[in-house]
């Protein structure tokens, strides 16, 4: 009964409107009126906080501020300079261009509205030039974006690792093949694409050219390694080398690019909180809601009720993927890791699944959500930034969310695919 109470009454909040979080905690706040609480109107603004009192959820609001300072101070653009005069001689260049400035973005920001707005900004135009349809442009841009959070490091990853109880360290290892293997199928799709439509080559192939942008792009390229380097040495914690990452995107944008300046710091600031206002108020309210089902044993009931359908361990994988596409098409990402991990991870253990696994699972399903009607916000970011209408952004997306789909697929079925980096670090 409470978790129909919960979920019933969050879907239908959220169908008239309601902001997730309000939708979220209102479900909450029934839920403890429901379970008889001696203080309900007490519970919810304490199990807020303790969601909230994380020391490693630290590492979110500054990857954010480190992402707004890379595409403020100069480091976005210098990336796409650099993977245009890398792969901008194969057919599509620019297209691939696209794709490879994602993949290095995504090494920085963690986020996929982030890359949409640096890489966007500075290719849409261009690629519609050189004969691409700007809503095709605009397609590869949204789903090359969804790069962001399955990459290292990612900010998706964060919040499952501690939610699961997993390493941070292990599941930015776990990202990283299957992200590079999504880059590449969609250069692949790209490449077919440019060769039946004859788009022009952007430039032929310079070493000149190459070793000049990579002058500044080597400069940018260190943020990553600060990150990922501090982390897997065990030099920093996840949210130590995110603060470290911040000062060296500050003295980047300033210092050595000069096109950050300091009146732009407040309004980077301030754009930085209010998406981490946004993301922490989530994580509180889904921790008042996460402690209601685990209190009354609800996720245990979920998974008894999950397992009597079958036992057999790949009609289950596949049950829960395509649950959490589903969900992923409905819900922001954020909320739906904290309230399913409790409920879908014993499911997914019961069977065998290693919890590393179940992590990229999840969050390649919620970021295929990103790029779906009718809550995909990249979709419409992507839209808004591209200047083309939704329908049009979502009859040429496809291609590349399918490629998302079969890479889902084969880690699902493949764990070595995803488990192999972690497995070597010894994790």
């Amino acid at each position: 009964m409470l978790a129909l109470i919960l979920f019933g009454s969050m879907l239908g909040l959220m169908m008239l409107g309601v902001p997730i979080f309000f939708a979220i905690g209102l479900a909450g706040l029934l839920g403890a009126l429901h379970v008889g609480a001696a203080a309900p109107l007490i519970i919810v603004p304490i199990g807020m906080f303790n969601g909230m009192d994380s020391f490693p959820l630290m590492a979110i609001p500054f990857f954010i501020l480190a992402g707004e300072l890379m595409n403020r101070g100069g480091i976005s653009s210098r990336l796409v300079a650099f993977a245009s005069a890398v792969v901008g001689h194969i057919s599509g260049g620019l297209g691939h261009a696209n794709v490879v400035s994602n993949a290095m973005m995504a090494s920085m920001s963690g986020s996929a509205l982030a890359n949409i707005a640096a890489v966007g900004r500075v290719l849409i135009e261009p690629m519609e030039k050189e004969g691409y349809k700007r809503d095709f442009a605009t397609a590869i841009t949204v789903a090359a974006s969804l790069l962001g959070p399955i990459i290292p490091p990612s900010i998706t990853m964060v919040i499952y690792a501690i939610t699961a109880g997993t390493s941070v360290g292990a599941m930015f290892l776990a990202g990283i093949v299957p992200g590079i293997i999504v880059a590449i199928g969609m250069m692949v799709v790209i490449w077919r694409h440019a060769r039946k439509r004859n788009y022009p080559v952007h430039d032929r192939f310079s070493i000149r050219r190459v070793a000049v942008t990579a002058k500044d792009a080597v400069i940018s390229l260190m943020m990553p390694v600060i990150i990922l380097g501090g982390i897997f040495g065990g030099v920093m914690t996840p949210t130590e080398s995110a603060a470290v990452a911040v000062v060296y995107a500050l003295i980047v944008g300033l210092v050595v690019f000069r096109e950050l300046k300091l009146r732009d710091l407040g309004p980077i600031l301030l754009n930085s909180g209010v998406v981490t206002s946004f993301i922490f108020l989530i994580v509180g309210a889904a921790r008042v809601f996460s402690d209601l089902m685990t209190g009354e044993a609800v996720p245990q009931e979920i998974a008894g009720l999950i397992l009597s359908i079958t036992e057999e361990p790949i009609l289950l994988l596949l049950l829960i993927n395509i649950l959490l596409l589903f969900v992923g098409c409905m819900m922001d990402t954020t909320a739906a890791i904290l309230i399913l991990v409790p409920v879908l991870l014993p499911v997914a253990v019961e069977i065998g699944v290693d919890p590393l696994l179940f992590g990229v699972m999840m969050s390649f399903n919620l970021v295929i959500g990103l790029a779906t009607p009718p809550v995909g916000v990249a979709l419409f970011l992507g839209s808004d930034t591209g200047k083309v209408r939704i329908e049009a952004l979502v009859a040429r997306i496809w291609p590349f969310l399918l490629i998302y789909v079969a890479v889902l697929l084969l880690i699902t079925y493949v764990p070595i695919v995803s488990l192999g980096l972690p497995r070597l670090f010894g994790y």
